[in-house]
């Protein structure tokens, strides 16, 4: 590839596979030649010049990451780096990463089957002999009474893979990769900044029963400078460590969740609910297609309204959803008490509700001993935050990823007082 070309591609994505080309000894050219192939067996993409540019990167990323020489793991995996910090909540839905490429695929395969086969879209799988034969060849994979083997997928009455197209004999893949993002504050183990990092996990860790709000060292792949987001090896969950004694011991109490979460001289995560809507305008990323990705921030509040009840959701994958408003003295005082602009709204999702205790706090700072809080509880959010127009005015919203309640200013449920704004002061508007 000449140099001429190189530089169509973002330079994010040049940055990416030149340093995947120095660790391998290859020219960026060669690197770059290799992720087209790559693209193209893994997420069907032809073009690449011709897509978002945010996805190229996001796809450069993630082939440096699993071309990454896997040496040198005792577990078998990639090369990892230690993390310091704690957990402080996780996406709603797991993701398959995989899903546009079995799209694309089936698209093809649909409109034109025998384009679909030759071009190594998709493979016909087939049994013959005892073993798993795909577009009549052998795949190495013994038959197991009825069971498809681990590539397989039925689509009517025929049984499909989809295919690796790296090489000139395509591989059998995986129809689905599924994934889920659980968000770690923290930083490298030898580094003092501190900022909110996206952790992707895979299989049995994306179930696994991480503690949330505690100090903790996790095991990740090295993340490239200037990017938030952890990879992880199969052994993550088993190999995380909940202690702070990699602190200095002066240090161990200003580490507590609620000191860390809302301390912006240690992180620049936390927003005041006052101001959100800045927060948005100057967090917000425009994709080129101009799809707004909202931001993910730290903030915190009063519980002016607690609503335990489900609502029916459309988009929440358990078809309900829950919510609570928070307000504070400086939201009251842009708006007035009485203003409908003077609470923020905060979804939980069904999921959050079934997992993670989020109308209930730790009696007492002990683990496990959950009780239920009312009405005027203060409350950290760490959640997505949303824009909505509403009676001429924008508004914030918040969808919870983890919600947070410091015992010792909890207000245990069946107290009595006030739930009205009027409780929390601020001046008359």
């Amino acid at each position: 590839m000449s140099e001429s070309n190189e530089t169509k591609w973002p330079e994010d994505v040049l940055e990416r596979l030149s340093g995947y080309g120095e660790r391998v000894g290859k020219k960026v050219g060669e690197a770059v030649n290799e992720f087209t192939t790559w693209l193209r067996a893994e997420y069907s993409v032809d073009n690449p010049l011709s897509e978002d540019p945010f996805y190229l990167t996001q796809w450069s990323e993630q082939f440096v990451i699993e071309t990454r020489n896997l040496g040198g793991s005792s577990g078998g995996g990639r090369e990892t780096v230690t993390f310091v910090g704690m957990f402080i909540g996780a996406e709603n839905e797991n993701r398959d990463q995989r899903a546009n490429v079995m799209e694309r695929a089936m698209s093809v395969f649909k409109s034109n089957r025998s384009r679909a086969v030759d071009e190594g879209h998709i493979g016909i799988v087939t049994a013959k002999g005892g073993e798993w034969h795909v577009n009549g060849q052998p795949s190495g994979e013994r038959l197991q009474g009825s069971d498809l083997p681990w590539f397989a997928f039925e689509h009517n009455d025929e049984i499909l893979c989809l295919l690796n197209k790296q090489n000139d004999s395509p591989k059998p893949i995986a129809p689905t990769s599924v994934s889920r993002t659980i968000y770690f504050l923290g930083s490298a183990e030898d580094s003092n900044e501190i900022k909110k990092w996206r952790v992707n996990v895979q299989g049995n860790n994306m179930d696994a029963p991480y503690k949330r709000w505690t100090a903790c060292k996790i095991q990740v792949v090295e993340p490239k400078e200037d990017r938030d987001t952890l990879y992880t090896n199969r052994d993550f969950a088993e190999k995380v460590e909940y202690t702070d004694k990699w602190l200095p011991e002066t240090l161990r109490r200003a580490f507590s969740a609620e000191r860390l979460l809302t301390d912006d001289n240690m992180h620049n995560e936390y927003v005041d609910l006052a101001d959100l809507l800045e927060a948005h305008s100057e967090r917000k990323v425009i994709g080129a297609n101009g799809t707004t990705y909202n931001p993910v921030v730290i903030t915190k509040g009063y519980i002016s309204l607690l609503n335990k009840e489900p609502s029916e959701s459309t988009v929440d994958p358990t078809g309900r959803s829950y919510r609570l408003n928070i307000t504070n003295l400086g939201l009251q005082s842009r708006y007035g008490r009485d203003s409908f602009a003077s609470s923020v709204t905060v979804w939980i999702p069904g999921r959050m509700n079934d997992e993670d205790h989020p109308f209930e706090y730790e009696l007492d700072g002990i683990e496990g001993n959950w009780t239920p809080y009312a009405e005027k509880t203060q409350v950290i959010i760490v959640g997505r935050l949303r824009i909505r127009p509403y009676k001429d005015e924008m508004l914030p919203s918040i969808g919870a990823l983890g919600i947070y309640v410091p015992h010792k200013t909890a207000r245990p449920s069946g107290g009595t007082g006030s739930t009205n704004l009027n409780q929390f002061g601020g001046d008359q508007q």
